[in-house]
């Protein structure tokens, strides 16, 4: 069996996530067995699951294994229930305990703890405490766990002394790690053949399962995606600084059957570090496109119409786009940016938009998940992330015939556009707000000074390399010679 091993999966998700669901894709085109593994306690996992699609037998959840056993693992969650939701709220109108039922059939209990704040301010700070999970049709308590919280460290969460229940016997387990490993080992017993574990995300995962003293290396075979830049920098070359990410792994490469990188740029940088590695380490896609080429529909606009599509993250800077087109439409210029997406700076984008009373020619659309129907209506993509792992984003709207703005950044952007053939690239600076707007301007001018029918043919080849098939088959052969 394939396992796809990531922390969580939500109604929105990172590029994580879209990656495993596309990958799923190409496993069913290529006739390869799979499961998605998930390692959070996620109280509306099923509706997340309903939302991307995902079949109940598709999905194991480590916490919902130890309530319901093998044969979930196996089949699937039997059935849906009602959800309910309840809380005990003190006199002081704090909470201190939560019952929840889940979508799942799981009862959960989060008990809550108020402590003085060593910051002071606020005075007291409310946290879960302990949490206990239940079958909420035997009303079995199966699990009970530690959950700690560090106020000194941005409040992270800590997952401690977790004890099992009626497994049949007690167990007891005195941090994750140990926890997920066995929890792997009762996966390997159901799965008895050969097992491919590709960890997306999550080092504990990464330590449970590499760093094992009982692992069958015959049958457990471990491969490794990197979904981002794998380098903090390269100040010096001898000894590079890894991405927090992945430094576990690029430091137990021994460990591994295989390393998969979404571009070759990445590929050949990976092998200035590891170059005795070049069979271990893989350029596979985590995206891709259709077998069939679009047809391109003929535009005729008033205005040139721009569209970016990702999560409005501090780290994809859509306010430097938003900058460079109120400067553009400032000077004269016909031009309209749509920007499609939700997350943590929409706020912060709205206000420049409205500040600058540019609402009649920037517009906020909001997420949506038919993008595919979405980029032809435009004439051009513009993004400004300074990196891209991959760029699914940009695929897409080359595939739909769209030129690409963005900047010339590691590796996705450097792999898939081709200065003056499929788009722009741009060049930036990290901490020069001005410079980069001022890049996208003219990024942006280039391409409606371009007659852009003259580059169809090279904005659809460029996406070849890409399609569903071909794809498929980079999986099929790998898994295959493991």
């Amino acid at each position: 069996m394939n396992f796809f091993v990531n922390e969580a999966m939500g109604i929105g998700n990172s590029g994580v996530e879209h990656a495993q669901f596309y990958r799923a894709k190409r496993f069913d085109q290529a006739g390869l067995d799979y499961r998605f593994i998930f390692m959070e306690l996620v109280d509306n996992l099923h509706e997340a699951m309903d939302k991307w699609n995902l079949s109940d037998n598709q999905v194991i959840n480590i916490w919902e294994y130890f309530v319901y056993g093998d044969e979930y693992a196996l089949n699937g969650l039997e059935k849906r229930s009602a959800t309910e939701h309840q809380s005990v709220i003190d006199s002081t109108q704090t909470i201190r305990s939560d019952n929840k039922i889940t979508s799942s059939g799981m009862r959960v209990v989060r008990h809550y703890v108020k402590y003085t704040n060593p910051k002071k301010n606020p005075p007291l700070l409310v946290s879960v405490d302990r949490v206990e999970i239940y079958n909420n049709a035997t009303n079995e308590r199966k699990i009970m766990f530690e959950q700690l919280t560090d106020p000194h460290n941005e409040g992270e969460v800590e997952i401690k002394n977790i004890h099992l229940y009626n497994q049949p016997e007690q167990l007891f387990f005195p941090n994750l790690i140990q926890f997920r490993r066995y929890f792997f080992h009762r996966l390997e017993k159901l799965f008895p053949e050969k097992n491919v574990f590709i960890l997306d995300r999550g080092e504990a995962n990464e330590v449970a399962l590499m760093d094992d003293d009982v692992r069958d290396q015959n049958r457990r075979k471990l491969i490794s995606i990197v979904h981002a830049d794998h380098l903090g920098d390269r100040n010096d070359p001898a000894n590079p600084l890894w991405n927090n990410y992945y430094e576990y792994v690029l430091t137990h490469l021994d460990q591994l059957e295989g390393l998969v990188v979404a571009t070759e740029l990445q590929r050949q940088d990976l092998l200035v570090d590891f170059p005795n590695l070049a069979k271990k380490i893989v350029t596979i896609p985590v995206g891709g496109v259709q077998d069939v080429r679009q047809k391109l529909v003929p535009k005729a606009h008033a205005d040139f119409k721009l569209v970016t599509i990702s999560r409005l993250a501090e780290e994809k800077h859509i306010d430097l786009i938003i900058k460079a087109v109120i400067n553009l439409h400032q000077a004269g210029k016909k031009v309209s940016l749509d920007i499609y997406g939700a997350g943590g700076e929409e706020k912060k984008l709205k206000k420049i938009i409205d500040e600058s009373k540019a609402g009649s020619y920037i517009e906020l659309k909001g997420l949506t998940h038919h993008a595919d129907q979405v980029y032809p209506k435009y004439d051009a993509f513009v993004s400004a992330s300074f990196s891209e792992g991959f760029g699914l984003t940009y695929i897409e709207a080359l595939n739909a015939g769209l030129p690409v703005v963005t900047f010339k950044a590691r590796f996705g952007a450097m792999e898939m556009i081709e200065d003056g053939v499929n788009g722009f690239l741009m060049d930036f600076k990290r901490e020069d707000t001005d410079y980069n707007v001022s890049q996208l301007e003219v990024g942006i001018e280039k391409l409606m000074n371009t007659d852009i029918a003259t580059m169809e043919d090279a904005i659809l080849q460029s996406v070849d390399k890409f399609r569903d098939s071909v794809i498929a088959d980079k999986w099929r052969k790998l898994i295959d010679e493991l």
